[in-house]
Formats: C-alpha cells, structure tokens, sequence
C-alpha cells in the first residue's frame, strides 16, 4: 500500500517536469521488467506444488540412505563371507593333501607358542 501512495506523486511530479523520450522509454522498460517479474511469480507460485522435482522432506532422504547403506552393508557381508568359505575350503584341500609331521619329543609346537615370544 505503501508503494501506491508513493506513486501517485512520483507520476504527478514527472508529468510537471515534462519528461523527455529518453526517460518515458527508460521508465517503460522498467515497468515492463516489474511486470514480467510479477507474472512469472504468480505462474511459478501456482505451478510450484504440481512440479515433480520440488524438494523432498528430509527425513525421506535419511530413510533412503539408511536403507542404501543397509543393503551395501549386507552385501558386503555376504561377499566377505563367500571369501571365508571358499579360503576355508582351500585350507581344507591343502591340509588333506599334507602329509602330517610328527612331533619330536622335546620341541614344542610352534602354534601353541605364539602368545610368548
């Protein structure tokens, strides 16, 4: 409301001065850039809760990653578990392909010395 009362006589005062062209096409392009301006607000503020890339609520977001990190976590469980098998089933087939080594009396096994060193 403000603005109406302030451009009443700004119009009035302009219209004393006798404007030349120069300042009616300098005003007219200002007034046609407030306009669109306008209009493109109002459009997009109407359009704005039908546009399919509008901002998403944070908490869809959280949801959305912590479902992704599960599922990566699941699967890297799953694959490092595969490599546990698959390296067990090789030390299975290496130690059966072994012939077993008798102790000496007097020395001691190595795997039971690996706390004292």
């Amino acid at each position: 409301m403000d603005s109406v009362k302030e451009l009443i006589p700004f119009a009035k005062e302009m219209l004393n001065q006798k404007p030349n062209r120069r300042m009616v096409k300098m005003y007219l392009v200002g007034s046609v850039f407030a306009v669109l301006g306008t209009v493109i607000g109002l459009v997009e503020s109407m359009c704005h809760p039908f546009s399919s890339g509008g901002c998403i609520d944070e908490e869809i977001i959280f949801m959305m990653n912590q479902e992704q990190r599960t599922a990566d976590a699941k699967k890297l469980r799953s694959m490092w578990a595969q490599g546990e098998e698959e390296e067990k089933e090789e030390e299975e087939a290496t130690t059966q392909l072994m012939i077993p080594k008798t102790n000496k009396i007097g020395q001691r096994n190595m795997s039971n010395r690996l706390h004292a060193s």
